[in-house]
């Protein structure tokens, strides 16, 4: 996991912090940091986690909770508009051509 992600989502590194490897402790229990304000981050499916300490955060951040919201929404907007534009021409592109052969009907 790139460290710059984790600045974006959890903010800088504290400058006591060191790493624990958390996957090895099955029984591991995030401590509350007072001084941390609590952050919301988001899975790719769009639940919500609050994390209390930079620790927890880093460790959910490598855990794949890095999505953005409005990223997702905005990919669904981009997707909506691309079937739009798709339906309105073929749409188009049909009443073009009732109108074209409605000039060579015999009277």
């Amino acid at each position: 996991m790139d460290e710059n992600t984790i600045i974006n989502f959890c903010g800088e590194f504290p400058e006591d912090f060191t790493s624990i490897d958390i996957n090895s402790d099955p029984n591991f229990i995030f401590e509350n940091d007072p001084e941390y304000e609590l952050v919301r981050l988001f899975d790719a499916d769009g639940n919500t986690v609050l994390v209390n300490s930079f620790l927890e955060c880093q460790h959910y951040v490598k855990g794949g909770w890095d999505y953005l919201p409005l990223q997702l929404n905005e990919s669904f907007f981009h997707n909506a508009f691309l079937g739009f534009c798709f339906v309105a021409v073929v749409i188009g592109f049909i009443f073009s051509q009732r109108s074209f052969f409605k000039g060579f009907k015999k009277a």
